[in-house]
């Protein structure tokens, strides 16, 4: 049998369609990255947008998950945050943004495998009543439906933080 007569194909052929694949791969990253950028986010967002499937929430104004409106954590607030940021630096492709200590705004970027899709996490930390109040929201920055990556990571976090024993030392 001859080049000619192969069914993949001469090499030439299959180099120009590796090529092509690569490039279309590489092109839509580009197209990603750029409709997506990281942005700082000053602030614990108030909601998920009406009919989201690409959010999720534990917080005031909760959004699938588990409906709750916040984890009471009976701990400090040093505690809490090093929990968290611990289970997300744990996370693969995962980048900590902003680390909590400064004003208990916990910011991560989550990206996926292949096409390396960018989700926000933001993890709320406060004293209230002498007990710490955790609020999550994970949100895709672009697309209509997560696949329920978003959902299941806040309920990781909150599984997660729900199995750790903490001080019981409270806040002040």
């Amino acid at each position: 049998m001859t080049e000619e007569d192969s069914p993949y194909g001469t090499p030439q052929r299959l180099k120009v369609a590796a090529l092509a694949i690569a490039l279309l791969y590489f092109g839509g990253l580009l197209v990603i990255v750029v409709s997506a950028p990281t942005l700082p986010i000053p602030d614990f967002p108030n909601e998920c947008p009406e009919n989201s499937q690409n959010c999720s929430r534990i917080a005031t104004n909760p959004y699938r998950a588990t409906g709750e409106t916040g984890i009471l954590i009976n701990g400090t607030e040093e505690e809490v945050l090093k929990i968290v940021n611990g289970w997300i630096a744990d996370g693969p492709r995962t980048i900590s943004r902003t680390d909590g200590s400064e004003d208990g705004l916990v910011h991560a970027v989550f990206r996926s495998f292949v096409w390396r899709f960018a989700d926000d996490l933001l993890v709320q930390v406060d004293c209230v009543d002498g007990q710490v109040l955790v609020q999550l929201h994970s949100e895709s920055r672009i697309g209509v439906s997560d696949f329920n990556v978003n959902d299941k990571r806040v309920l990781a976090l909150d599984s997660h933080l729900d199995s750790t024993t903490f001080s019981g030392d409270g806040c002040i």
